[in-house]
């Protein structure tokens, strides 16, 4: 099991803006993007996992709105396989989120379930 801790997460709805036939990452993504670059930097970094794993995925509450707790999943996962922790997010078999008064950011979880029966998991 390996365990990283990630600031919060942007929502899907605010990676990516479009102009005219161009998309690209809004300054706010890139933003997150290096910031969590850094905190994954300082943290053990294990093989890359190219087998199927499960993630877990706790979120702190930034504030008391109202949140879609699955626009968060996205970004989480993109910044794992930019930093070569998951190959691909293809390999992600189970993917459990949740928010979390004892986390502030996120608490990423990975769990290898390579060698498990389907049923296992």
């Amino acid at each position: 099991m390996n365990i990283f801790l990630l600031p919060y997460p942007p929502s899907v709805n605010t990676l990516w803006r479009h102009k005219g036939n161009r998309t690209y990452k809004t300054k706010k993504y890139t933003e997150w993007i290096t910031d969590a670059g850094r905190h994954l930097a300082q943290q053990d970094k294990p093989k890359t996992f190219a087998h199927p794993v499960k993630i877990e995925i706790a979120v702190g509450r930034p504030d008391k709105r109202r949140r879609d707790i699955d626009n968060l999943t996205k970004s989480v996962l993109d910044i794992l396989c930019h930093h070569k922790i998951l190959e691909d997010d293809h390999w992600v078999h189970r993917l459990d989120i949740y928010w979390s008064e004892n986390v502030v950011g996120c608490q990423v979880i990975i769990k290898d379930l390579a060698g498990q029966v389907q049923g296992d998991i």
